[in-house]
């Protein structure tokens, strides 16, 4: 069996058809070698399922939990495809209710991708996706350990200290534009651009980026337009009233 053939069964959502063939062709795989191994799980944990409603993600679970076991005992738990499976179920998890678990997976997840930069992409989505489960289960005291590590460009450095030291907390960080954008990070309170530039000194390369979008978020703060970083709030517009304002008198 192939995995283009274990993908036909989950695309159906025939995931207890998926699982013998699953664990056949990994545990082939892993008989024949470890580039083997690798190859074929690589293909396989690339399919994080696409869901009309909660009740397809609850008859997935079985199946990307035993991905997930699979090759934590073919390739290692700290193997990348291990990992990246994982992931996988944390995310069905956390769709599903089962946020601690899933909360449990993506910490262990992230402590093994440390190691890499900060800008890795892989970091990035396992950070963001662990900061949306501890948001879900209320606990939003571990946002700012989370993010606690993560830095920008030495012309934005001084706001990033200036906007923490204030009382904004980041909410999340990363790139969320394909084309010049490198980390951007997003605080829960209003930025005062034009005062933040001007009160801190910052230098020229640093400009405001003010954009509203209607199907692909908004947000309002600076950029550095020779690193691609970022420091970024809510658009005024579209921000709560309770919101927090970062400003220099």
């Amino acid at each position: 069996m192939s995995a283009p053939s274990i993908l036909q069964l989950l695309r159906e959502y025939r995931f207890d058809s998926a699982i013998p063939i699953v664990t056949q062709t990994l545990r082939e795989a892993a008989e024949e070698s470890p580039g083997r191994l690798s190859e074929v799980a690589q293909e396989i944990v690339r399919w994080q399922g696409v869901f009309k409603n909660n009740a397809q993600v609850k008859t997935a679970e079985p199946y990307f939990r035993t991905v997930y076991t699979l090759l934590e005992e073919l390739a290692g738990p700290d193997s990348p495809v291990a990992l990246k499976a994982a992931d996988n179920l944390a995310g069905i998890l956390g769709s599903i209710g089962k946020v601690d678990e899933a909360i449990s997976l993506r910490e262990r997840v992230l402590a093994q991708l440390r190691r890499l930069r900060g800008d890795d992409q892989r970091v990035i989505n396992v950070r963001d996706g662990l900061a949306i489960l501890y948001q879900r289960s209320g606990q939003d005291r571990n946002l700012e350990p989370l993010y606690a590590d993560t830095t920008v460009c030495e012309h934005l450095q001084t706001t990033d200290k200036y906007v923490r030291d204030h009382g904004a907390h980041v909410i999340s960080a990363g790139r969320p534009w394909s084309a010049n954008c490198h980390i951007w990070i997003y605080f829960d309170a209003l930025l005062d651009c034009e005062h933040l530039i001007k009160g801190l000194g910052l230098a020229p390369c640093v400009q405001i980026h003010d954009h509203r979008g209607t199907h692909d978020g908004s947000e309002r703060g600076i950029v550095c337009t020779i690193h691609n970083d970022g420091i970024m709030g809510p658009h005024p517009e579209d921000a709560s009233p309770a919101a927090k304002i970062i400003t220099v008198p």
